[in-house]
């Protein structure tokens, strides 16, 4: 069972893609270090700011301690003190605080425990469901202790404001980035879109595709591989179609006797005894099928050498197929066309597409027991056909297979060697190609197979 490739992305979204995480991670490693050392940096300069006013409070705490009845409520009003700082006084046994906010019992248990033992605390902690920072002086001359609680919410909606801004300078810087790989990829993949381009163009038949020439060191070498290519390619495929076509050619004259020396002796066939009848008829049969290879070899040499259609005209592409009917024997298809479809119009070749018809009708014929009905649809830029048969269908292994040349399908074994030449099919897909469209095998609705032409559609 073949395994199904898997398709990377293509080359300009890795490139993009690239940058843009690129970009994103050296956005993401300069915010995280810019709030890593500003963060540090403020933190330090509140706690050196808190601790100097500290200071500075407990020298005037201790003043006034030292003298005589000090009145503690007063000395907190006394106290310098910034928006959301709050102070608390251990004296004479007694705690007294500047707000019901802080007291003794929300101090830091550790903070308050070391501060009463003699050392200075600064300590960061969380009180009613902020951050502040605690600082703690003791003051052994006046048996006293001195804490001050310094509300830090301004600084987190500083550093608030600072991830915010360095977000969005990340985002911003991998934007930028995706955008500048974006534009190089762009760049970059121009020529080998270029390439792609013509390769498709060549796919489709254009052999005079050429690429512009390039001023890239790197990319001269391929642009001049491609063209070289393009005209070996030419003149191989030329050399193909004119050998085909004078080997048919040649193979006119032979025929042309042979067909003349059977006619003489269909003349005298009455003559003749039973077996060089019956050995009459088997060359006569042999012979028509040669004369039709001839034909199909030389039809199929024009169209390898023809990329554009000589002969095309406006048709009515239901009505084509409408006259075929009524000239042929093909007394037992049914037609059946939409409205659109019978209004619809294609630029092409009348012989072409008769001969697409006729070959897929032929083909029914010798493979499917005929066709069984053939219908069109429109839309507004497409016309389709459809030739439907009530034979066995066609494998879907088969299914491409069946249209390269000299390529029959199993029902041909079964038939025998005389069910066709293995061109037709190929000469509907040169013709259906030579007029921008597609054709293609699935199953009939009904059973059998159904094959499906595809026709770009023109103003009428």
């Amino acid at each position: 069972m073949r395994r199904r490739r898997r398709l990377r992305p293509s080359l300009s979204l890795r490139i993009t893609a690239s940058f843009g995480l690129g970009a994103l991670a050296v956005a993401a490693a300069v915010a995280v270090s810019s709030y890593w050392f500003a963060a540090r940096f403020l933190a330090r300069q509140q706690e050196a700011s808190a601790l100097h006013q500290a200071y500075l409070n407990a020298v005037i705490v201790r003043a006034r301690l030292r003298a005589p009845h000090p009145d503690l409520p007063s000395i907190l009003d006394a106290l310098t003190t910034g928006p959301g700082t709050q102070t608390v006084i251990y004296a004479t046994g007694r705690w007294f605080s500047s707000s019901l906010l802080v007291s003794r019992d929300g101090l830091p248990t550790n903070a308050r425990s070391a501060t009463l033992n003699g050392s200075v605390v600064r300590a960061w902690a969380r009180i009613a469901g902020d951050a502040q920072l605690v600082v703690g002086v003791p003051l052994p001359e006046v048996d006293a202790d001195y804490f001050q609680v310094v509300d830090q919410s301004s600084l987190a909606r500083t550093l608030a404001v600072l991830r915010s801004v360095l977000l969005g300078a990340a985002a911003a810087t991998a934007a930028a980035g995706a955008a500048l790989g974006w534009w190089v990829s762009r760049r970059l993949t121009a020529p080998l879109r270029s390439v792609a381009a013509a390769a498709q163009r060549l796919a489709r038949g254009n052999f005079e595709t050429q690429l512009p020439p390039e001023r890239d060191l790197e990319l001269a070498g391929l642009v001049d591989s491609f063209n070289t290519m393009v005209v070996a390619l030419r003149h191989r495929i030329e050399r193909d179609a004119r050998f085909a076509a004078d080997v048919s050619h040649e193979l006119r004259s032979p025929l042309t006797t042979l067909s003349t020396s059977l006619s003489v002796l269909r003349n005298r066939r009455d003559e003749l005894s039973p077996r060089s009848r019956e050995a009459l008829a088997l060359v006569s049969l042999e012979l028509v099928r040669f004369e039709r290879l001839v034909d199909d070899l030389l039809e199929i040499s024009r169209s390898d050498v023809q990329a554009d259609l000589v002969d095309a005209e406006p048709l009515r592409i239901c009505q084509l197929i409408l006259n075929l009917l009524e000239r042929a024997e093909y007394t037992t298809v049914t037609a059946e066309f939409d409205n659109e479809a019978l209004d619809a119009v294609v630029q092409g070749d009348k012989r072409r597409l008769e001969q697409v018809i006729r070959n897929l009708l032929d083909n029914a014929s010798a493979y499917a027991g005929g066709a069984a009905m053939i219908t069109a649809e429109a839309t507004a830029t497409t016309v389709s056909v459809y030739v439907d048969d009530d034979g066995p269908g066609v494998p879907a292994e088969e299914r491409e297979r069946i249209f390269d040349r000299f390529t029959r399908g199993r029902g041909a074994a079964r038939r025998g060697s005389r069910a066709g030449t293995g061109l037709g099919l190929a000469l509907v897909r040169e013709h259906v190609r030579l007029h921008r469209g597609k054709v293609w095998v699935t199953d009939a609705p009904s059973g059998g197979a159904r094959f499906s032409i595809e026709l770009p559609r023109v103003a009428r």
